[in-house]
């Protein structure tokens, strides 16, 4: 048996990069900053009814949106039309899996005309 010997190298630390404050978490900072100021402006009163009205609007979207989330379950909305490659397709699927177990040659003839067919007429 052969003595081998390992070593464990220590990971490199990656060296500490400055936080930075980007355009987005310096005009949420800003926001904040001006909220505060607004609201140290105001008495206790005047912020309750900040914050009910708040609340109350808050409550009026969120019941807006459901409603209008319900209601769109029955509106009718017209089908999408089916182009007329698909429909190839369909009909060319459904014809080489009928002639496979009734003739499974004509099946390879009519699949290897319908793929001729659709690279001809790709646009």
């Amino acid at each position: 048996m052969a003595l081998t010997s390992t070593s464990i190298q220590q990971p490199a630390v990656p060296a500490k990069q400055p936080t930075t404050i980007g355009g987005e978490g310096a005009a949420s900072i800003l926001a904040a900053l001006m909220l505060t100021v607004f609201a140290a402006q105001k008495s206790k009163k005047q912020l309750r009814k900040l914050k009910r009205q708040a609340v109350a609007q808050l409550l009026k979207y969120k019941v807006n949106a459901a409603l209008s989330n319900f209601l769109s379950i029955f509106t009718k909305k017209a089908p999408a039309p089916i182009s007329t490659r698909t429909l190839l397709y369909i009909l060319l699927g459904i014809a080489v899996l009928i002639l496979v177990f009734i003739a499974p040659v004509a099946a390879i003839i009519l699949l290897l005309l319908g793929i001729l067919l659709i690279l001809l007429t790709q646009y």
